[in-house]
């Protein structure tokens, strides 16, 4: 009872404001209000709207409860978090269950106290992203691997959970390699039986994940550079792999991927000793996901949003690499020191935004452009608006480039709009005067010389 009142204060805290609503999550929002619209499942880009944009990374699991919300609710960024609240509680009672199942009942209390107050899964699982909820449906397919490791009609369910979890969020396409894997370890073992059930287990995550993939690559042409972009940020970076963090190997010692140094090891540690209680399957398949997600994180941006997946994959291992370690009651105690440390952590507001600019902004712009044709290139201001026909979205500079044509490009008429966007030092230089500050960093830039004056 304790672990539920921590989780639900934890979950339902400042659910609206924090963390402050962002770019992925405002895109997100803003699609799944074209939903709730009965505009379909687009993305306004200025006067053109682009269905099933592949561009988003997530799909309908988490759109459509969004959606649904904002249809009973009207919209804000409370009421599109509502359904996160869902996926928040649904992972973490799977995480109990699971690791109960391998460690035992006070192992899974702690695994649940590590999660439930860790500020990576609380402050991504609130926003409108695909990482929790893509992990929830990744637990439920190893719930399922582990109670029924064999079987077509297990492993079909557990392929649908793994299909769906790549649904949710397209970075859980590493679940694919990592059965390919499995399934190499079991068929050099000749253990046909658990060759056959992986199989099924690929061939229903494929079945559930690729006609929805197909569908957004008819929409529009551009899919294999997005691939790249989300491997390693553009194709120079994808061609040297761990380009970026060669040249950022600082970012690796901020505090949290040094706590997750020592999660890993701890976690590795656990496994090894409870590998055996463990299918074949899992035994083979955990590990291997795991490092592919912190491949995947070195090749990329840094962002920890990447590595999550591997640190929650760990957590129910933490408590026996502990055990190995120290005797008890020093066990105990460093447990409820790493609790008490990312609770203090979480509630003082760290390891998020708590920004308030964006709905600062987007109030000035309801009370001074309404009556004002505009481009806003943020969608943390324009998921916050209401609809206005004077309003024209685009997303954020770094996205624009990575539009298929025509989308993104503006026409002689919206060349001469003024445009609300986030400046940094350099692009206050290029723009000098036309610069109007709203409020922190977020500006209204005006039209060129060239472009006739408005009328009077």
């Amino acid at each position: 009872m304790a672990l539920i009142g921590v989780a639900l204060f934890f979950f339902t805290r400042e659910l609206g404001t924090f963390p402050a609503a962002w770019a992925d999550d405002s895109l997100f929002m803003i699609v799944a209000r074209s939903i709730a619209d009965g505009k379909g499942y687009t993305l306004p880009i200025l006067d053109r709207p682009w269905s099933y944009p592949y561009i988003l990374g997530v799909g309908p699991t988490l759109l459509l409860p969004v959606a649904l919300a904002i249809k009973l609710f009207g919209f804000s960024v409370a009421i599109a978090r509502l359904p996160m609240l869902d996926f928040l509680c649904a992972t973490a009672f799977c995480m109990y269950i699971f690791t109960n199942h391998i460690a035992g009942r006070n192992a899974a209390r702690w695994t649940s106290a590590l999660l439930i107050s860790l500020s990576a899964f609380v402050n991504t699982g609130k926003p409108v992203l695909g990482e929790v909820p893509g992990f929830f449906f990744l637990l439920l397919g190893l719930l399922t691997l582990q109670w029924k490791p064999r079987g077509s009609l297990w492993g079909s369910l557990a392929g649908i959970c793994f299909g769906l979890a790549v649904l949710t969020k397209i970075t859980y396409g590493l679940v694919f390699p990592a059965i390919g894997v499995a399934w190499v370890a079991s068929a050099l073992r000749r253990d046909w039986k658990s060759s056959f059930h992986l199989t099924i287990v690929g061939m229903f995550a494929v079945t559930i994940y690729l006609p929805w993939r197909l569908l957004e690559l008819l929409s529009q042409p551009g899919l294999l550079r997005d691939f790249l972009f989300l491997w390693g940020g553009n194709e120079n970076h994808t061609a040297v792999p761990f380009s970026f963090l060669l040249s950022h190997p600082t970012t690796l010692f901020r505090l949290p991927f040094l706590v997750f140094g020592l999660f890993f090891l701890l976690g590795s540690i656990g496994f090894w000793r409870l590998r055996p209680r463990l299918s074949f399957s899992l035994q083979i398949f955990l590990p291997t996901l795991a490092a592919l997600f912190v491949l995947y994180f070195g090749s990329s941006f840094l962002w920890y949003r990447h590595l999550l997946p591997a640190h929650l994959l760990l957590l129910p291992f933490v408590t026996m690499g502990m055990q190995v370690i120290l005797k008890r009651p020093f066990t105990e105690i460093a447990l409820i020191t790493i609790v008490a440390l990312q609770g203090i952590w979480q509630l003082d507001h760290r390891g998020a935004s708590y920004n308030a600019e964006a709905m600062n902004v987007a109030t000035t712009i309801v009370q001074d452009f309404s009556e004002k044709p505009l481009i806003i290139q943020q969608a943390e201001i324009f998921a916050r608006l209401p609809e206005n026909t004077q309003w024209f979205f685009l997303t954020n500079p770094l996205i624009t480039q990575r539009l298929p044509a025509p989308l993104g490009i503006l026409s002689p008429a919206q060349r001469c709009l003024p445009i609300l966007r986030k400046l940094n030092g350099k692009d206050l230089r290029e723009f000098g005067e036309r610069a109007q500050k709203i409020e922190g960093r977020y500006f209204v830039v005006s039209p060129p010389s060239s472009c006739p004056l408005p009328p009077a």
